[in-house]
């Protein structure tokens, strides 16, 4: 951890902040895991758009909690795991992706699909959902995050590899909310 509030921990001296490759690295799984379970998500609010638009909604969630929500979270991982044995550092940050991203998804993700579910269904999402949800983002939270600990020394030197991630989450998140503008938009009317 830098000695100063000022300082940003560096693997090497031309490599890029630690915290930042880690969120990235985050930001890549929850991505690679929304886009994945997209199909998942759209069956339990009875398929009310198209695939495609709903994975850039799904996208948009995760980036927007891995570069928001995630970089404090990721911080207090640092902070928690200071005297903490190398070993045992992936796992910690782990249990506080899952404890994080769960929570995430339990309160914003079902939140979202009920604000869509309910006006064109008339239901919102059934406790069985919300637990199912919650458990699949919880997954993916511990698994991001305990790639973002143990990767970050050896993403963070790959500036090119590192920046073009980043930019490719964050060109899908864009559209993202250009998507759900849309979505909410038709809803109105």
């Amino acid at each position: 951890m830098a000695s100063r509030w000022t300082d940003v921990e560096r693997v090497d001296e031309g490599a890029l902040p630690t915290m930042l490759a880690q969120a990235v690295i985050a930001g890549t799984s929850l991505t690679i895991g929304a886009i994945a379970c997209s199909g998942f998500y759209l069956s339990m609010i009875g398929n009310v758009v198209a695939l495609l638009p709903w994975v850039t909604v799904m996208v948009l969630i995760a980036v927007a909690f891995s570069y928001v929500v995630g970089f404090a979270l990721l911080w207090c991982s640092e902070a928690l795991t200071m005297r903490m044995k190398d070993a045992f550092k992936p796992w910690a940050y782990g249990v506080v992706g899952l404890l994080g991203y769960g929570i995430w998804g339990m309160f914003v993700m079902s939140a979202m699909m009920n604000s869509l579910n309910q006006p064109l269904n008339g239901v919102v999402l059934a406790n069985g959902d919300v637990i199912a949800l919650t458990v699949n983002y919880a997954v993916f939270g511990f698994i991001a995050f305990l790639l973002a600990q143990a990767y970050a020394p050896k993403t963070a030197t790959k500036k090119g590899l590192t920046v073009g991630l980043m930019v490719v989450q964050i060109a899908l998140a864009i559209i993202g909310i250009i998507v759900l503008v849309m979505m909410f938009s038709a809803l109105s009317h």
